[in-house]
């Protein structure tokens, strides 16, 4: 392989030498690492032994070596040979030392990386960049356009190995085209076949292609699959000697990407499609007793199984749409006969809310038809079920109005009672922050929520079983808030019920309550404490395995970031976890949608506020969605206001209409300065005294974060070198007198440079500074 080195590593190694002794290469095999060893270990007394050669010796002590290269290090499994390199690496702090390996850092080097003595080089360290890819290339004769070159790296990932392998053939004159390509990575499969495969035990050549389809790999998945008790063993020890295998976390590994298409290719080469099957419905069943259901069924699609996938499918029908991963396994419901689904009560209501769930009403009320006609027509436990699912919609599909459950809840409730009927399990929240506006827009029970809070209060929790746990007392502190009273006396009764709510209720009940607490700080002006209470929250959630909820948690920080006025940490938030693409909207993820247009209104980009709300508001009519089509027309108001377009006055009424029928003030005032100018100049006449209130509590909101979704401060000019360092200066907190003597100038020159730094700043006055400057990034924060 040609030696090329990236600048990068040059510069790392450079960085690398100049604290530690020894650096530690650990990369898979191709990756160049005994090639970039030679170069960079410049000089003449370099000894190279390799840990794989039976003759092996270390040099001693005494001898005149200054640096001393071992390779294949991942082969000195020696105790002995271990230790003598050890105290070899401790006798010559005058020496240099390079290691090279295939796997990681053995345990017996750990403490000389925690001393800073050895550093350690990775593999995407030794990845070659465009310019290296270039440089190889040319080292065969081959020069190739910028667009081809592109596509080499980005097909090869930088990969030393495969770069060297396609030079090869195009040095020998085949065109850079896909079918090189491939056969370039055929070149490469044969090469792990022979270096690495090969050079495995039969047990475990079979370990790694039995279990390279599923990702990732547990102990207990590969004992499954392989059928081997012994394959934790094997795993622990490939863990040692290859960096193929990876520890994703502790007890899960993943392979490699390039491996494991190795690997895949392995399997298909020397396995039957009925031994590929079995693999599969293994793997399924392991994945089933998780109650991993979304891998499950892939695994048993894959089998051939189908009565596995109705099984599994009605299983998923029995958990919420917050939970079952209905859209995940759409393509399944999709697939099955229709006249299966009509056989199976659950997977009508599964059919049912799906359709729902895709926003095609009419499908969803089919499927809904055809379970009650199931109903009329069954007797004694089926029926029973049959009534019970038909129930269980009638509460939560979204196109029911929620009017009629205040006189379902009691009905349901006496069938519950009489045992004639069997309720699924609920989640009135679909891992939402909300109860108002979780899984049901519960507006309408907002103008009685007192009455009903105490007629209601049993019936629903006994319906909603541990759903219910809290609900009642954190609905009624929800309808409070939004409607702009303080609940804080009620908050702190929330507080107290949260240890009852974690040990009887559920995790949605949970994040509802702390979602609600976290609002209430947001809406007191300490964001900070609001942040730090959803952290803890994402902690326990992240230790007990409630991923799910995530998504809704990470948006819900987001928006503390907002009111920070953290700009970086939003756009980083746009950009890694927005769920984006507005044309194929997914109503779970409203609360999502409806954060990425926060935060594309504080960056500026007004005109995408609106394509990511549009798609919602069809949705927000047709499902009686109240809060969230209050929240959608005031966001639509500001982006055209600040756009200058001149609808932006009936969405404002539209916004307010809604809010007033409700009694809902902080649903509009939450959004502070931003909607401040509306309220003021938008001409809603409707209601002077609740448009009082409304103004009043956003001018509230508006001194509490004045810069919350403020439009992007920009530069009127660039600062100079000179009112840089006066800004920075003013941002800790020195007097004019203080800056003069600091940058030895005169005072009145500081005033100068004072008053240009205003105006460049496109503020007003002195103490408005800092808070400009952190958010055009001039200082750290």
């Amino acid at each position: 392989m040609q030696t090329v080195l990236t600048s990068s590593l040059i510069q790392k190694y450079k960085q690398l030498s100049g604290r530690c002794r020894a650096v530690f290469f650990s990369a898979p095999t191709g990756f160049g690492k005994t090639c970039a060893a030679k170069a960079l270990a410049t000089g003449r007394r370099v000894v190279t032994l390799s840990a794989r050669d039976p003759a092996f010796a270390l040099p001693p002590a005494a001898g005149t070596w200054a640096t001393l290269v071992v390779d294949d290090l991942q082969d000195l499994d020696s105790e002995a040979d271990q230790q003598a390199l050890c105290d070899l690496l401790r006798d010559c702090p005058d020496r240099r030392f390079l290691f090279l390996s295939r796997g990681p850092l053995p345990s017996c080097l750990m403490p000389f990386q925690a001393a800073g003595v050895l550093g350690l080089l990775t593999p995407r360290d030794l990845m070659l960049d465009r310019e290296a890819a270039a440089r190889l290339l040319q080292s065969h004769g081959v020069a190739l356009p910028d667009a081809d070159l592109a596509s080499v790296c980005q097909v090869t990932r930088g990969y030393p190995l495969a770069l060297e392998l396609l030079a090869q053939r195009l040095e020998r004159g085949e065109p850079c085209t896909r079918t090189t390509l491939d056969n370039t990575r055929l070149d490469l499969y044969r090469y792990y076949e022979e270096t690495v495969l090969r050079r495995l035990d039969a047990p475990t050549r079979a370990l790694l292609t039995q279990v390279a389809p599923f990702a990732p790999v547990t102990l207990d998945l590969a004992r499954l699959v392989t059928g081997d008790n012994h394959a934790g063993e094997r795993m622990v020890a490939l863990l040692r000697t290859t960096s193929m295998l990876q520890q994703d976390k502790m007890g899960s590994y993943l392979f490699w990407p390039l491996f494991r298409d190795f690997l895949l290719w392995e399997l298909d080469q020397h396995t039957s499609d009925s031994q590929r099957r079995t693999l599969y419905a293994r793997a399924g069943l392991h994945y089933e007793l998780a109650e991993d259901y979304g891998r499950a069924l892939d695994c048993y699609n894959h089998s051939g199984n189908t009565d596995k996938i109705s099984e599994l499918l009605e299983k998923n029908a029995e958990m919420h749409p917050g939970m079952g991963h209905y859209l995940e396994m759409e393509p399944y419901y999709r697939a099955l006969p229709e006249e299966e689904v009509l056989q199976s009560p659950a997977l009508m209501q599964g059919m049912s809310m799906l359709c729902a769930m895709r926003m095609d009403f009419a499908a969803s009320e089919r499927w809904y038809t055809a379970l009650r006609d199931y109903a009329a027509h069954s007797v004694g436990e089926k029926a029973r079920e049959a009534k019970g699912r038909l129930a269980w919609l009638d509460i939560g599909l979204p196109q029911r109005p929620v009017d009629a459950t205040a006189e379902l809840f009691p009905k349901v409730f006496a069938l519950l009672s009489a045992r004639q009927i069997r309720l699924p399990p609920f989640s009135v929240t679909s891992t939402l922050p909300s109860l108002m506006n979780g899984g049901k827009d519960f507006s309408p029970w907002s103008k009685r929520d007192a009455l009903l809070y105490a007629t209601l209060r049993v019936p629903v929790e006994a319906v909603l079983g541990r759903d219910g746990v809290g609900l009642a007392d954190c609905a009624l502190a929800e309808s409070q808030f939004e409607k702009g009273k303080d609940i804080r006396d009620q908050a702190i009764r929330l507080l107290a019920m949260l240890d009852h709510i974690r040990c009887n209720g559920t995790p949605d009940m949970e994040f509802a309550v702390v979602g609600l607490l976290a609002r209430v700080q947001m809406d007191a002006g300490h964001p900070g404490d609001a942040r730090e209470s959803l952290l803890a929250l994402r902690q326990r959630f992240v230790q007990a395995g409630q991923t799910r909820f995530l998504p809704n948690l990470d948006a819900m920080l987001c928006r503390t970031d907002l009111l920070l006025q953290d700009d970086g940490a939003a756009a980083a938030w746009l950009r890694d976890k927005a769920p984006g693409d507005a044309q194929c909207i997914q109503v779970l993820k409203r609360y999502q949608y409806f954060t990425e247009a926060l935060v594309r209104l504080a960056l500026g980009d007004y005109q995408a506020v609106l394509v990511t709300l549009a798609p919602l508001e069809p949705y927000c009519t047709a499902c009686r969605r109240y809060i969230d089509s209050i929240q959608l027309h005031t966001l639509q108001a500001i982006a055209r206001y600040r756009l200058d377009q001149p609808g932006w006055k009936n969405d404002l009424a539209a916004a307010l209409d809604t809010a007033r029928e409700y009694g809902f003030v902080r649903t509009v005032s939450q959004f502070g300065a931003a909607v401040l100018p509306l309220l003021e100049s938008g001409g809603w006449t409707a209601d002077a005294d609740f448009l009082a209130a409304v103004t009043a509590a956003a001018r509230t909101q508006a001194s509490c974060c004045p810069g919350y979704l403020a439009p992007p401060q920009t530069l009127r000019a660039p600062l100079t070198e000179t009112e840089r360092q006066v800004l920075r200066l003013i941002c800790a907190d020195h007097t004019n007198a203080e800056i003069g003597q600091l940058l030895d100038i005169k005072l009145s020159t500081v005033k100068t440079h004072v008053s240009h730094i205003l105006d460049k700043l496109q503020v007003t006055r002195r103490s408005q500074l800092k808070a400009a400057a952190a958010r055009l990034h001039l200082i750290d924060t």
